[in-house]
């Protein structure tokens, strides 16, 4: 086997192994799906991810198999040619869905070299036993002209946190319980008497001063100009490149 080399490796039924091997050390980004919530936030915080206007994304490591292009009956794929195995995923996962290690050991080299923050967090527990966090402050408002409750009902169960409730033909939020992620927006294309309306305002209580790295996820996750279709053209996109050489690491692979 030459070196490095970069392969997918199925542990179990749940738990995906996503290998970079080389000389000096391994990495692995484990994908626990059993825990995913299919939030959305790991797609968004990519730093591989690219689109222009409004065209399909032209590069991107993680996401659903949809949003990736690829046949799968996952929830989240990676696309190991293209991850940088940076563990900006992972750091803001609110599943503990994904876990990147080095060399056997939990490890987030754009937080210890101040690249990205820590941040406060809220952890809470699902009825299932799951604890999930909520990273984000913000806003959701529900708008629904919609009348038929298997409908409704349907369109709560759609909520990876069980946030939302049908209250006769009406939905309501537990913003308690709510995580300001993706999942209902989107889930909300497919309802036609359905919209979803969610306000991410800021992280809560960032520590640090972190780069330009930081600048570029924030934007994408916070909604600003900076979020996914709002990158107008590829040498705009400049987070991925800064992020390799932040790791230490050169691009070696040509850009697709």
């Amino acid at each position: 086997m030459s070196l490095p080399s970069k392969k997918a490796i199925k542990v179990d039924e749940n738990i995906t192994d996503y290998q970079f091997k080389m000389l000096n050390h391994v990495m692995v980004l484990k994908y626990d799906e059993s825990k995913c919530l299919e939030c959305g936030f790991c797609h968004r915080v990519c730093p591989v991810t690219v689109s222009i206007y409004d065209e399909v994304y032209k590069r991107t490591a993680i996401g659903t198999p949809k949003e990736m292009g690829i046949e799968s009956d996952k929830k989240i794929v990676v696309d190991t040619d293209k991850c940088s195995f940076c563990g900006s995923c992972t750091w803001i996962c609110p599943g503990y869905t994904l876990e990147l290690f080095i060399n056997g050991e939990k490890k987030l080299l754009l937080v210890e070299n101040g690249s990205l923050p820590e941040f406060d967090e809220e952890v809470r527990t699902l009825e299932n036993g799951q604890k999930v966090r909520k990273v984000v402050e913000g806003s959701i408002t529900i708008t629904s002209t919609e009348k038929d409750t298997k409908k409704l009902d349907a369109f709560c169960d759609e909520c990876a946190v069980s946030a939302m409730e049908r209250k006769g033909k009406e939905i309501e939020v537990d913003r308690d319980k709510c995580i300001l992620c993706f999942k209902c927006s989107e889930a909300a294309q497919n309802y036609d008497n359905i919209s979803v309306e969610i306000h991410r305002d800021r992280f809560k209580n960032i520590k640090g001063d972190p780069s330009s790295v930081w600048d570029g996820i924030m934007l994408r996750v916070l909604g600003k100009e900076g979020k996914i279709k709002g990158i107008l053209s590829r040498s705009q996109n400049k987070l991925a490149d800064a992020v390799i050489r932040l790791l230490g690491r050169e691009e070696t692979e040509e850009e697709s």
